[in-house]
């Protein structure tokens, strides 16, 4: 490796210096110097490791300049990967970390919106610390062309199935009786319940609340109603 890149040094240490990408360096080592083999981008970084040969860290003030150039000419909607991205595509290294708090010093409006937006694709992982902690109430109705409805409750931390019912109608007293009811003679009382807003929980909600002073954690809510979407079977 070394005999390779080693008569190349100083003209790799004064790219490396002015700030050309590894790339770059390869690029030019393979079409202007002649070098066909030991010239990749890997070769290089592990030949400047070698010989201590070290890129200047840009400045706070040099950095925060490009991130806003970088900003006037691809818009407001790239963050900090895209930004790090396109700086390193002029040359211009610096870590996504510190792009990142460039963005959020000159250009907070459009920061605070790509970060509301961001929650949408990456929403808080779902969790549920022990049995009884959460209870996931929803129906499939995959079957109503039979003329019936499949409701079911599952619990959010062992995903055991603790009761189910497959019902002609769906109603409050059905639901109440063969599902929550039952859940909870035979497990007990869950801290929380979780459906979706149809109207064939209410009565199981009253029940939930009615009863809330028997939970083991009343710090929660005692249910919770989310869009159907974010309630199901396999939750």
């Amino acid at each position: 490796m070394e005999s390779t890149l080693f008569p190349y040094k100083n003209t790799i240490e004064s790219m490396i210096i002015s700030g050309c990408s590894d790339e770059y360096i390869s690029n030019f080592l393979k079409f202007e110097c002649g070098v066909s083999k030991g010239a990749s981008k890997v070769s290089i970084r592990r030949f400047c490791a070698e010989h201590g040969i070290q890129r200047e860290r840009l400045q706070d003030s040099q950095l925060e300049m490009e991130v806003a150039k970088a900003v006037i000419e691809t818009g407001p909607t790239y963050g900090r990967k895209m930004i790090k991205g396109y700086l390193a595509s002029k040359g211009i290294k610096a870590s996504e970390g510190r792009v990142g708090c460039m963005l959020r010093t000159i250009n907070q409006p459009y920061h605070m919106a790509r970060y509301h937006g961001s929650r949408n694709f990456n929403p808080i992982p779902y969790t549920a610390e022990y049995m009884g902690h959460k209870l996931h109430m929803d129906q499939n109705e995959k079957m109503v062309m039979f003329g019936v409805t499949h409701v079911a409750a599952v619990d959010g931390y062992s995903r055991k199935i603790v009761a189910h019912c497959t019902m002609p109608v769906k109603t409050n007293l059905t639901i109440y009786q063969n599902i929550y009811r039952s859940a909870v003679i035979e497990y007990g009382m869950w801290d929380q319940v979780r459906v979706d807003h149809g109207k064939e929980f209410y009565l199981t909600l009253f029940m939930q609340e009615k009863l809330a002073h028997l939970r083991n954690n009343r710090e929660k809510q005692p249910y919770c109603q989310t869009p159907s979407t974010n309630v199901s079977l396999n939750s």
